[in-house]
C-alpha cells in the first residue's frame, strides 16, 4: 500500500486502492501539504502493471464492502472481467492471500478472508506496537509543525463525520484506516506505513464481517481527543488515549466475533 507525497511522504496504499483522491461523503479539502492517501493499498511485489491494477480493483471492493468476507473469487470469472490470462489471476490471488486478504483453499478456491478472533488480536498487538511509536513521535515535534499536521487530520475527520451522517459504512471504515495511515505518514517511518497498510487492510475484513457501523461510532470523537493530546504536546496523553482508543476497537470486534451468527455461536446461547 508507496510513492512520496509532493510535501509529506505517504506511500501509494491498498486495502483500498489507489485513484484520485475518492472523496464520496468527504467534505472538505484539506491542506496542501498534506500526504496524499488515496484508500488503504498495498504495493503488491511480483506483480507487473496489469496484474497490479486488477489487484487494486479486487482491493478496492473488499475494502468498500462490495466483496464482502466468504466470498468466492472465481478465476475464470476474473480473468473475463479483467481481459487478462487465468495464469494472471492466480498471481494476483496468491499474493492477496500473502496479505491475508484472500484465503485459497486446496479443491475449493479462492475467497476473500475472513479474519478469526486470533488474527484480529495478533493485528491488535502489532498495530498498538507501531500506532504507540507514531503518536509519541507526532506529540514530540515542534509546535508549529504540531499545527499544521492537527490541521489537516481535523480536515480528515470532517469526513469521517460526513461518512457517519450519510450512512455510508464503506467511507466510514476506509476514512477510519486513512486516519491512522496518515498519522503514521506524518510521523516519517515508510517502512512502518507500510506495515500498518496490511494490518488495517485485515481491520477493514474483520470490520465489514463481524461488527455494525455503531460499534465503532466513538471512533471520530476518540480520533479528535488524540489530536487535542497531540496538539499539545502531550506525549504520555496522546499514547493513553490512543491505547484505549484501539482497545475499544478490539472489544467491539471482539463482540461480534462471539456472536457472529455461526452455528456455535447460536445453539450456545441455547445452553
Amino acid at each position: 500500500m508507496a510513492d512520496d507525497a509532493k510535501n509529506d511522504p505517504m506511500p501509494q496504499a491498498v486495502p483500498g486502492p489507489q485513484k484520485p483522491r475518492r472523496r464520496g461523503t468527504a467534505g472538505r479539502k484539506a491542506a496542501s501539504d498534506e500526504p496524499e492517501l488515496i484508500g488503504l493499498e498495498l504495493r503488491p511485489a511480483g506483480l507487473n502493471k496489469v496484474e497490479r491494477q486488477a489487484f487494486a480493483k479486487l482491493m478496492d471492493a473488499i475494502a468498500e464492502r462490495r466483496l464482502l468476507p466468504g466470498v468466492r473469487l472465481v478465476e475464470e470469472d476474473l480473468a473475463g472481467i479483467f481481459g487478462v490470462s487465468r495464469e494472471r489471476i492466480r498471481r494476483i490471488l496468491l499474493v492477496l492471500s500473502q496479505h491475508d486478504i484472500v484465503r485459497l483453499e486446496p479443491n475449493r478456491g479462492a475467497f476473500v478472508a475472513r479474519p478469526s478472533y486470533r488474527e484480529c488480536r495478533d493485528a491488535f498487538e502489532s498495530r498498538r506496537l507501531i500506532e504507540r511509536h507514531v503518536v509519541q513521535t507526532l506529540a514530540s515535534l515542534g509546535p508549529a509543525r504540531r499545527r499544521k499536521i492537527v490541521e489537516n487530520l481535523r480536515l480528515h475527520i470532517e469526513n469521517e463525520t460526513a461518512a457517519v451522517r450519510a450512512d455510508d459504512r464503506a467511507a466510514e471504515i476506509r476514512l477510519s484506516g486513512e486516519f491512522h495511515l496518515k498519522m503514521a505518514a506524518y510521523a516519517g517511518n515508510q517502512r512502518l506505513v507500510r506495515i500498518l497498510q496490511d494490518l488495517i487492510a485485515q481491520m477493514s475484513l474483520a470490520i465489514v464481517a463481524h461488527t455494525h457501523s455503531h460499534d465503532l461510532d466513538c471512533s471520530i470523537a476518540e480520533h479528535g481527543s488524540l489530536l487535542d493530546a497531540i496538539l499539545a504536546g502531550d506525549a504520555e496523553a496522546a499514547d493513553r488515549l490512543l491505547v484505549a482508543h484501539l482497545e475499544h476497537m478490539e472489544t467491539a470486534l471482539a463482540h461480534g466475533l462471539q456472536d457472529d451468527g455461526s452455528l456455535a455461536s447460536v445453539l450456545a446461547k441455547e445452553h
